[in-house]
């Protein structure tokens, strides 16, 4: 499989979870909507790394370069575990406040689609100023431990920016 079919594929189903039109994507990344259509149908000749980098950034995915060695694999293996998704979401969602929210308020939250008023700065925050990779995170560990579709994490996160009238492009 070459790697801007991989790029495609991956850009629509992300989109697609997200909610977003080409149109909006095409926006947030900076990008034509000509070219996002042409990202995701591969048919697109030439992508230059820059494009590819800022519409994967966008909808926070990101290319990998791996490296096989035994030298790195055994450095991987001394490194400690880190926090889960929700962990580091709601730290961010935090560092402003006295009062920090627990990554259980933010997965109960993000589950009901409900806002208590005590977290609702918190979320604002995150959903506004997190990066889209975490936020992709959070989403997908929301998937993984919960069986809910992905599409419908993203929605219920588009649902709360919109009742606490988020500013980010990402969810209009």
């Amino acid at each position: 499989m070459s790697t801007l079919h991989e790029i495609g594929s991956a850009v629509r189903i992300r989109r697609t979870e997200m909610g977003l039109t080409q149109d909006l994507l095409a926006r947030i990344s900076g990008l034509s909507r000509s070219t996002v259509n042409a990202v995701e149908k591969q048919s697109i000749s030439n992508l230059s790394i820059a494009k590819a980098v800022a519409l994967l950034e966008s909808i926070g995915l990101s290319m990998n370069v791996t490296v096989n060695s035994s030298a790195l694999s055994s450095f991987r293996k001394n490194v400690p575990s880190s926090r889960s998704a929700l962990e580091r979401a709601a730290a961010t969602a935090s560092v402003s406040f006295g009062d920090p929210m627990s990554a259980e308020q933010l997965e109960v939250a993000l589950l009901a689609g409900e806002t208590p008023q005590r977290i609702r700065p918190h979320l604002q925050v995150m959903l506004d100023e997190a990066p889209v990779s975490l936020l992709a995170k959070v989403v997908d560990q929301i998937h993984t431990e919960k069986a809910m579709p992905k599409a419908q994490v993203w929605g219920q996160m588009r649902n709360l920016a919109h009742e606490l009238k988020c500013y980010r492009l990402l969810w209009q």
